[in-house]
């Protein structure tokens, strides 16, 4: 029976590569089914069978390494052998991830057209051979099918001897059944050697736990197994490798054998691990700015990672040096390394170590220590036995390097490992020592920049106003205390002489006495004209070598306060006098004898006692009430008010002593909502605002109390139509002790606590008041007061009796 012709797909994007393969097989006579993308090869895939494909590695879209692990996912192509075709290196990580994806072997370009037809000979041959036992399934008998397979399985074993990569099967177990020649000569075993456990002697004591559990794990599932271990060579170093092993399943399903590899990976493991450590290196340097303990901590770091021991010095100011931290996994053995560094320090001259190194600049590597180097160290026979018991084997020595010079050094030393640090050890060390380097001098800048930036902030912070003028009389700095005092802005002033910057400063500067530096300086109280302020400040004046630094503060706002306090004791004084001079004279006409008094004159006299006695009273009280509402004793009592009832009774009570030409009237509606006050407050309040409207109407006129609902709240207004209020007084008519007419040019008098009163009385129950006047045409003041809480608005009472009809 002839042998069937069989079908190879190329796959490349490039016609003219495609055309060059179809040159180089066609002489073998077989169908050649050339395809230009992965996704036409895998349409390709679903509607026929290959016994080979040849497959370009760079494609667009998707690449030879995904097309690849797509078509091993598909059962009915996972076993069709994959050559990878590329121009790439022949870099042991392009062959990994090609073998990682499912290809059997890589052709280079420029492509050997013999080399590529006898390789895909190979694999049609085989497929021939499968297809051949596939159509004599039912006529070979068992022994002669098991002697086919033995046929194939020993050219699959020549293929694998070909490989680079360790290649191994095993039975359904895990029991090793074969080892390729790639094993052989790296683990330096025999074949009969070669156990069905043989793996689990040469992989690292620390990596055969979790590589025989994941083994197992695969075993009962069925999942490719993929596993990083380190083998032994058979010179007795170790080296990472990638083992990976897939099953092998039939036509039922179910796994026939197990095909692994085990990949190089060491070079690619290392980079990688040098990588994480710096960058854990440079995690731990930035967590803080205290550089000691971060050293220490990179010392613990570096002997758990690149080697065994791990010691930092660095110079101190004084140029002594230091050992700052030293780190071994094994706690003892630091110990006694500490107590013989006590014992035999270092010695500063030495030619070798630390202080050779901190003094050079230069690095130290010594590959292999033997017991003749430190016997020739060794300062005695007891400082050899005690620095042997160590079990040092290999050492580096880096300097930290800064900017000015070299700070310290660190050394690394390799003991029970047995590692042997080499030139690339040497440079991750001294990449290590650039970035220690780096943060002890961040650090430091760091520090300093600090103490400087305290000091401005406690410049900028401090309440005092600060200038500080050079030789040239130029201003050199000015505070935020100093801008906020002057109004003058910093831009306006730096780098400007002090002259022309600070209007009237040639007045002030001949009063100043300028203390030496380190002693305190005399203050004088100097008025200083600014726009259309006047301000008076308390400046001292401290020279230095560069200039003279003056400190200043407002003294405007306590000059000011003097002047109200001797205007309100003048204030009190007649308003107290007043009062006092009519009680007094009247007490005295009443006590003569030399005159017969009638019996009405005897009865004004009385009355004006006792008005001027109420008037009196009237005035302390609203000094102690006054100095109670500071001090926070006068509390309010807040319930629930009849806002129409108090303003009646405070009406009523004002018409009393109405004068005849003044008019008072209530306008207020007769449903009006409760409101949340201290009822007695609240009458303090409108009668204080009745009487000021009456006062301040001498000629006359209306006084009106109107009340309105306002949203949440109740307003009171009281409206006069007298003097009125000019408008720079409006806004100060609340404070304490100010008076409108404080000459009383106009004969109002008053201490000027009325308003003030009012106002903190209104604030107790969360209300508010203002006024409302154009400076000529009479005042209106307005109260508002809220509504006791859950009592609807009139807006919402009207809304619910729409909603209830």
């Amino acid at each position: 029976m002839s042998a069937a012709r069989a079908n190879i797909l190329l796959v490349d994007d490039h016609e003219e590569n495609l055309l060059a393969l179809e040159a180089i097989l066609e002489p073998l006579g077989h169908r050649l089914v050339s395809v230009t993308s992965g996704a036409a090869a895998l349409k390709r895939l679903l509607l026929e069978d290959f016994a080979c494909i040849l497959l370009d590695v760079q494609m667009p879209d998707l690449d030879g390494y995904e097309l690849a692990e797509l078509i091993k996912r598909r059962e009915r192509s996972q076993h069709i052998p994959i050559v990878f075709v590329t121009a790439l290196s022949m870099e042991e990580q392009h062959l990994y991830r090609g073998y990682s994806a499912g290809a059997v072997d890589y052709i280079f370009k420029p492509i050997d057209p013999s080399i590529l037809r006898s390789k895909v000979a190979v694999f049609v041959e085989l497929w021939e051979k499968n297809t051949q036992l596939r159509r004599q399934a039912e006529q070979l008998h068992e022994q002669e099918l098991a002697a086919f397979e033995q046929k194939s399985e020993e050219r699959y074993h020549q293929l694998a001897d070909a490989m680079p990569q360790i290649v191994w099967t095993s039975d359904v177990d895990g029991n090793a059944t074969y080892f390729n020649r790639r094993w052989f000569e790296y683990t330096g075993t025999t074949p009969d050697e070669a156990s069905p456990h043989a793996w689990h002697a040469v992989v690292h004591p620390d990596d055969l736990s979790a590589a025989v559990k994941r083994r197992d794990e695969t075993l009962r599932t069925g999942e490719t197994f993929e596993v990083e271990y380190r083998f032994r060579g058979d010179d007795g170093s170790y080296r990472w490798h990638l083992g990976r092993a897939i099953p092998i399943r039939n036509a039922q399903g179910t796994i026939d054998f197990w095909v692994g590899t085990a990949t190089d990976i060491h070079d690619r493991k290392l980079i990688e691990d040098q990588r994480s450590f710096i960058l854990a290196i440079g995690d731990t340097l930035s967590e803080g700015l205290d550089y000691r303990e971060t050293l220490k901590r990179v010392a613990d770091l570096a002997a758990d990672e690149i080697a065994d021991w791990c010691s930092v010095h660095i110079v101190e100011t004084d140029g002594t040096v230091v050992q700052l931290a030293v780190s071994h996994t094994d706690p003892a053995l630091v110990t006694f390394a500490r107590e013989l560094q006590e014992r035999y320090p270092d010695n500063p001259d030495a030619l070798t170590g630390v202080p050779a190194v901190i003094r050079c600049g230069e690095p130290e590597l010594i590959p292999e220590i033997t017991d003749e180097m430190l016997r020739e160290a060794a300062l005695d026979e007891l400082h050899f036995d005690l620095v042997s018991q160590l079990g040092l084997r290999s050492y580096m020595c880096v300097p930290l390097k800064g900017r000015d010079g070299v700070l310290g050094a660190i050394t690394l030393v390799s003991s029970e490992s047995g590692r042997r640090f080499g030139a690339e050890d040497l440079l991750l060390a001294e990449e290590l020592a650039r970035r220690a380097a780096t943060a002890i001098e961040n650090a430091r800048l760091f520090r300093a920049a600090e103490e400087r930036a305290q000091a401005a902030r406690v410049l900028a912070a401090i309440g005092d106003g600060v200038m500080l003028v050079d030789r040239m009389d130029r201003v050199r700095l000015w505070n935020r205390a100093a801008e906020r005092i002057t109004g003058l802005a910093e831009a306006d002033v730096l780098g400007h002489g002090v002259k022309s910057a600070i209007p009237g400063w040639e007045t002030i500067e001949p009063r100043l006495s300028v203390a030496r530096a380190g002693q305190a300086g005399r203050a004088e109280s100097v008025p200083l004209e600014i726009g259309s302020r006047e301000l008076w400040l308390s400046v001292s004046a401290v020279g230095y070598e560069d200039g003279t630094v003056y400190a200043f503060r407002d003294l405007t706002e306590e000059r000011a306060l003097e002047t109200m306090r001797q205007d309100i004791v003048a204030t009190v004084s007649h308003e107290l006098r007043t009062p006092l001079a009519a009680i007094y004279g009247a007490a005295l006409t009443l006590r003569r004898d030399d005159i017969d008094l009638e019996a009405q004159l005897h009865e004004k006299l009385l009355e004006v006692i006792t008005e001027e006695s109420d008037r009196l009273a009237a005035i302390v009280n609203d000094l102690l009430l006054a100095s109670q509402l500071d001090t926070g004793t006068i509390k309010a009592r807040i319930e629930r008010c009849d806002p129409h009832e108090i303003a009646q009774l405070e009406v009523d009570a004002a018409r009393t002593h109405l004068p005849e030409n003044v008019e008072l009237a209530l306008d207020a509606p007769q449903e009006l909502p409760p409101v949340a006050a201290d009822s007695g407050q609240l009458r303090q309040v409108l009668s204080k605002l009745i009487d000021n409207a009456i006062k301040y109407s001498p000629q006359g006129g209306r006084v009106t109390v109107l009340l309105t609902p306002n949203g949440r709240n109740v307003r009171f207004s009281v409206a006069d139509s007298g003097l009125g209020i000019p408008p720079a007084d409006q806004r100060r008519i609340f404070e304490k002790f100010y008076r409108l007419d404080p000459g009383m040019s106009r004969g109002i008098g008053g201490t000027g606590l009325g308003l003030y009163i009012c106002r903190e009385l209104v604030r107790r129950v969360d209300g508010r008041i203002w006024v409302e006047s154009d400076g000529a045409s009479g005042s209106t003041f307005h109260v508002e007061i809220p509504q006791e809480r859950g009592t609807p608005s009139p807006n919402e009472q009207r809304h619910e009796a729409v909603t209830t009809a």
